[in-house]
Parts: C-alpha cells; sequence; structure tokens
C-alpha cells in the first residue's frame, strides 16, 4: 500500500513541472486498490497566497482526470500544528526564542544527538547530512512569531498524520528533505508511531537554456489547449522512462502507464528540457485516437 501526496500552494497556476510531480505521485497512489493520493494545499503563507486561485487548482486536476481521495487545506490545521509544537516543548526537543518580531519556537539542537538528519533517495541513493544541512535542520524554526508554522514543520506534521509513505519532488527541494528528515524521526518518537516515507527527487522540468520552467511560463504555454491524455504522456516521459523504451511505449495512456510506472519504469535525477514539438506530436497522435 502506498500513500502520496501532491501540495500545490495557491500562487499561479499548475505549471508543466508541477503537472510532471502531481502525475507521477498520482501513478504511485494507483497501484493497488489499498494505495491513495491525498490533495493539500499549502496555504499558511498568507503573504504568498492568492485565496481565488483554489479553485482553479481543482479543476486543473479535474480536467487532467486526476482524482484523490481526500483533501484538506493547511490553513485549517493551526490548531494541530500548534498542539505538536507543544509537545516538542514539554519533551525539551524545542524552546521559545524572543527576538524582534516576538517569540517563536524553534527546535533545540543540544537536545537532538539522537536523532539523525540522514535519508535515503530512491534514485540517488543514502543523502548524508554535512555540518551545514544538519546544522539548519536542528535548529530550524517550527512555529514564527506570529504564531503561523513554518513550511517545513507544517509539510511534516501533514505528512506523518496523513500517513504519507512515498514523496515524489524536484531536485529543488533536496536541501529541505534534510529538515523533514529530522522531523519525521523526531515526530515518530514523540507520537509514539514509527513513520519514513520513501523520498524520490527527479530532476526539474527546464527551458533549452537549463532555466526552471515557471508558473508565468505555464500560463505563456497555454497548457489547458492540449489534449489532457497528450499532456499527461509527454509529462510522463520528463524524467521517467519504461524499461523496455522503444516504439512500442512511446504511447503511453493513463491505463498503461499505472500498469508500467512503478514496476517497470525508472525515474531519473537528471533535468528534463521541454520540447514543444514533441508535445505536438503528442497532440496530434492523440487527437486520431478519438
Amino acid at each position: 500500500m502506498e500513500i502520496t501526496r501532491i501540495a500545490p500552494s495557491p500562487t499561479g497556476v499548475l505549471h508543466i513541472g508541477t503537472i510532471r510531480t502531481a502525475y507521477f505521485n498520482y501513478l504511485i497512489g494507483k497501484q493497488c486498490e489499498d494505495s491513495k493520493m491525498i490533495l493539500r494545499i499549502d496555504d499558511t503563507d498568507a503573504s504568498r497566497n492568492i485565496p481565488e486561485l483554489v479553485k482553479p487548482l481543482f479543476d486543473t486536476l479535474a480536467w487532467l482526470g486526476m482524482d484523490y481521495d481526500s483533501t484538506f487545506n493547511q490553513s485549517d490545521r493551526y490548531e494541530r500544528y500548534t498542539e505538536v509544537a507543544e509537545l516538542l516543548l514539554s519533551k525539551g526537543y524545542a524552546k521559545k526564542e524572543d527576538g524582534e518580531q516576538g517569540t517563536c519556537i524553534r527546535l533545540d539542537a543540544t537536545k537532538l544527538d539522537e536523532f539523525s538528519a540522514d535519508w535515503k533517495d530512491t534514485i540517488g541513493g543514502d543523502m548524508i547530512s554535512n555540518d551545514f544541512f544538519n546544522g539548519l535542520a536542528k535548529n530550524q524554526v517550527i512555529i514564527k512569531s506570529d504564531g503561523t508554522p513554518v513550511y517545513h514543520f507544517a509539510s511534516t506534521v501533514d505528512d506523518f498524520d496523513s500517513k504519507i509513505t512515498w514523496i515524489v519532488r524536484g531536485v529543488d527541494h533536496i536541501g529541505n528533505t534534510y529538515n523533514h528528515s529530522l522531523l519525521f524521526r523526531i515526530l515518530s518518537k514523540v507520537l509514539e508511531e514509527e513513520l519514513f516515507p520513501k523520498f524520490t527527487h527527479v530532476g526539474l522540468v527546464c527551458h533549452s537554456n537549463n532555466k526552471k520552467i515557471s508558473k508565468r511560463d505555464s500560463e505563456e504555454l497555454k497548457l489547458d489547449g492540449y489534449n489532457p491524455q497528450a499532456l499527461l504522456n509527454y509529462v510522463l516521459r520528463l524524467g521517467w522512462s519504461p524499461k523496455q523504451d522503444d516504439k512500442s511505449n512511446n504511447i503511453i495512456d493513463g491505463e498503461k502507464a499505472i500498469k508500467l510506472f512503478v514496476e517497470e519504469g525508472n525515474m531519473r535525477s537528471a533535468n528534463s528540457k521541454i520540447d514543444m514539438n514533441k508535445l505536438a506530436w503528442y497532440e496530434k497522435v492523440y487527437s486520431r485516437m478519438k
């Protein structure tokens, strides 16, 4: 059984890289009847969120045919984040700290020797934290002075409570994973339940000049004008390939992708360059299949 999640923030349209990541998690969450995928809206950063863009996130997933088993907003879970932070304080793993902006809650590095920030990537192998990442992880703020949770803390508490077993995301999140890895181990102890998901970091979707694709780029590309199955077939091949990578697997629709993705495919950490001509080719093929 696998439980995956996608966690967009309402800051703009889902760009092609996020669609690719969502599809990878969706396919893992469809591997068997007990597996599932959760949609979480990461809306705790009020300075970046645009509330009217929440509905388009749901609309885009519906258009792509990516159904999910449950959904929730992080902004509805402030009490839970505070509850867990208070538990860490009571166990001595966190401390209150006064600053110019007020009092925040930070992990207490002096009390965390028993916990490691190391983790293993399903693609890259063992990821050993050096002094830099170890220092960031063990000194991280978990609740800001305004009472809102920091992204790393809220995300990990949500993943823990949702019992997420596998997280697929871009390589630009590798640095974050040291923070999350440490928090998973601390939460496993204080919540008395062992949970540590598999982590997979895939290459980014980039322009020909290796610049990461942005949300603005996706708006300009007008992705909603394509056949959704053609778009999904295209993004599937951006960082993944079946073991039998020949013409017989040029066309991989949703049903075939579910069968091939985990057991007969390979995710890659190398960046992928977007090729609109290839996407147009998929569009033509799927148009003929109607």
